[in-house]
């Protein structure tokens, strides 16, 4: 059933024409992510969606049964208000809740609690940006709503909760447009991709990876049409060449049509070109932390932490919200003291450091003056060459045109200005960089682009991410914050770490079931009345047997049961073996407590004869 459709609709804002001609519609239960470059219309398109805004032109019609709810990238509060009455302004709203689910005021407290929001008497503006995201999470998804509209719903999340919110949009029935950089996001838990470009928005069926699949063989038929329009053109060209005494006035007409498709060519993609600039060698001593700590308010935040780093060595970093993350890239930076232990930092180690909030810059410079006062010229390598540009030179190379030189930073996107601060690190020449949320406020090309030069950067990276994509390109090592000053070293990506940590859970979770099933057989077996005879006698010749036979028996259960649940976790199944292995899993499981249970009875029979 189709919940929204639009045709023909087309928006300007602030004089600036983001979309227009737009005709699709959205299906119930569809999950659409979106995608596009900074500034190009999604947000915009969001409010639209939600009865915010009214379209310049054309049509948006809502199914009479659809409830909406939003996630603004900056939503609305007053710091005195109480996370409890954060919800208040949903009631207001007159959503009604789904009769079937578990939602309202209720729901949105017992989230709370999921997300680490344990008290909702808390004002909102004591609360970090994290919290301030889980409590919005909370609040949309508490609301009963069948179709949200969700604007960077990820960013300030840590991974815990990123991975929370995925699992919960996976299994909902609940439709969504969501706008997210979040690549993993993206493939893991989309139906349809959207993407503006240049005024108009696709639509793909099919998660992230099948749209890029999609989108390439869009541009390779476009890269077609383009070839053939550009023979033609040659044509028209030699033609015109050909002098005054051959455009007789019958031809003029074919004049017209030259002029015309040497204007209608495609518009060329601005890409921000390589990333690349001169560097410094390290020397043999890059960066030591000697039993590193620092405390707040008499709270471990961080340590005692001691590594020895590397020359190339790439480290990521994660943990919850708080845990401390930014403060151990500050301290290595120098932006703050150690309470405890000493950071000894290389005499040929050149630190560049990426933070969250690009808060150095004064907002009265200009765009081209926040270049000119690092350096006039900047080296850049160019292949196997290093060449030196001047500032304009090297800001046109990152797509800051000449137009926009005299802009003061005060004016920039969010984005715009997380590209400038990256542009200033780069011309630093740096050997060290560390990167704080670098994906923050960037478009999906802008964060491949970086990526890009991360992976071919040949001195050493610390990297806080909760982007699941980059950590896993880009990192071969972690350092993983627990709270309370934990910080433990883990060999391998993102992606390692994670199944590891699910391995472990399933191993502790299989060693918990056998220790309640031991205790309840032998709770059993107490209870059970024995005859002297029975006591006497001990087993049998054939229980015997079966007593010595039924740990392997158990094992190959396990083993069984560990196979199913790895093709449960199979991104495609085969429909009838999935519905096999789905009627086979509980008999596995009873049969391991059946047998467990023997095994427990037999064993005490024998150790008491």
């Amino acid at each position: 059933m189709n919940i929204l459709s639009l045709t023909g609709v087309s928006k300007t804002l602030n004089d600036t024409p983001l979309f227009e001609e737009v005709t699709l519609g959205i299906d119930e239960g569809e999950k659409v992510g979106f995608v596009g470059k900074n500034g190009s219309g999604k947000s915009t398109f969001l409010r639209l969606v939600a009865g915010e805004l009214e379209p310049d032109s054309g049509t948006l019609s809502r199914n009479g049964m659809v409830r909406i709810a939003t996630v603004h990238q900056r939503p609305e509060y007053s710091p005195e208000m109480t996370l409890l009455g954060f919800y208040e302004p949903v009631i207001a709203q007159g959503v009604e809740p789904h009769p079937d689910a578990f939602t309202g005021v209720d729901a949105y407290r017992s989230f709370c609690r999921e997300l680490g929001l344990t008290d909702l008497s808390a004002p909102m503006g004591s609360l970090s940006g994290g919290m301030v995201r889980k409590a919005t999470l909370a609040r949309c998804i508490a609301a009963g709503a069948n179709f949200l509209l969700l604007d960077e719903p990820t960013n300030h999340l840590d991974l815990d909760t990123i991975e929370w919110l995925e699992s919960r949009l996976v299994a909902s029935p609940q439709a969504f447009i969501m706008v997210t950089h979040d690549r993993y996001f993206l493939d893991a838990v989309c139906t349809s991709i959207m993407e503006i470009d240049s005024g108009r928005i696709y639509k793909y069926a099919g998660n992230y990876q099948e749209y890029l699949e999609r989108k390439a063989a869009r541009a390779a038929a476009l890269e077609r049409a383009e070839e053939r329009r550009i023979t033609v053109l040659r044509a028209e060209m030699a033609w015109l060449a050909r002098g005054p005494r051959a455009r007789t006035g019958k031809d003029k007409g074919r004049k017209a049509r030259a002029e015309t498709m040497m204007d209608a060519g495609l518009a060329e993609e601005r890409s921000m070109g390589a990333l690349s600039s001169a560097h410094r060698r390290l020397g043999k001593k890059v960066l030591e932390l000697h039993a590193v700590e620092k405390l707040y308010d008499g709270r471990r935040v961080v340590g005692p932490l001691s590594h020895e780093f590397r020359r190339g060595e790439r480290i990521g970093i994660i943990g919850p919200n708080g845990s401390g993350k930014s403060t151990l890239l500050n301290l290595i930076a120098g932006r703050i003291d150690a309470d405890g232990g000493t950071v000894v930092r290389g005499e040929n180690t050149v630190f560049a450091y990426f933070d969250q909030t690009s808060g150095s810059l004064d907002g009265k410079l200009t765009v081209l003056e926040a270049i000119r006062e690092l350096a006039e010229r900047i080296k850049v390598v160019d292949g196997t060459d290093e060449v030196s540009l001047s500032a304009e030179q090297f800001l046109e190379r990152f797509l800051f045109p000449r137009s926009m030189f005299s802009t003061p930073l005060g004016l920039l996107s969010g984005g715009e200005l997380r590209r400038l601060s990256l542009v200033r690190i780069l011309a630093t020449a740096p050997n060290f960089l560390l990167l704080d949320e670098p994906t923050n406020d960037l478009d999906i090309d802008t964060i491949r682009l970086l990526e890009e030069y991360l992976a071919g950067f040949p001195g050493c990276l610390l990297l806080v991410s909760h982007d699941r994509a980059l950590l896993d390109r880009l990192t071969e090592s972690l350092f993983i914050f627990a709270g309370s000053g934990s910080v433990r070293r883990f060999v391998g990506n993102y992606q390692d770490f994670r199944r590891e940590a699910a391995e472990q859970e399933r191993l502790r979770l299989q060693t918990a079931r056998k220790e309640r099933e031991r205790t309840a057989a032998r709770e059993s077996a107490a209870a059970l009345p024995v005859s002297p005879r029975q006591r006497k006698a001990g087993l049998s010749f054939r229980e015997r047997q079966e007593l010595e036979g039924l740990l392997d028996e158990i094992a190959g259960l396990e083993e069984e049961q560990q196979e199913l649940e790895r093709q449960f976790q199979m991104a495609v199944q085969d429909p009838a073996a999935a519905e096999r292995n789905s009627r086979r899993y509980p008999q596995v499981l009873d049969l391991i407590s059946k047998k467990t249970e023997r095994w427990e009875e037999l064993a005490n029979r024998e150790s008491e004869s």
